[in-house]
């Protein structure tokens, strides 16, 4: 899938098919971004470009969606 604003926007729409927000805050993430799994809240680096936002949010809900299937299997 290819970096645009719309790609960017079905990542956001799947990662709140899992009840978690997407905010975009500043901050000082080492990795760009942080989870808050018990608030189900994601906060993305808000001085990211397109690509870093894209980038982090395909990370985070490949995370999501790999402890889903854990915790439904447990």
């Amino acid at each position: 899938m290819k970096a645009t604003k719309n790609n960017l926007q079905k990542l956001v729409g799947q990662i709140e098919e899992y009840n978690y927000t997407v905010r975009y805050e500043k901050g000082n993430f080492q990795s760009g971004f942080c989870i808050l799994e018990k608030k189900k809240v994601v906060v993305i680096n808000k001085f990211f470009d397109l690509k870093a936002r894209f980038e982090s949010l395909n990370l985070i809900l490949i995370k999501i969606v790999a402890q889903e299937k854990f915790v439904l299997r447990a």
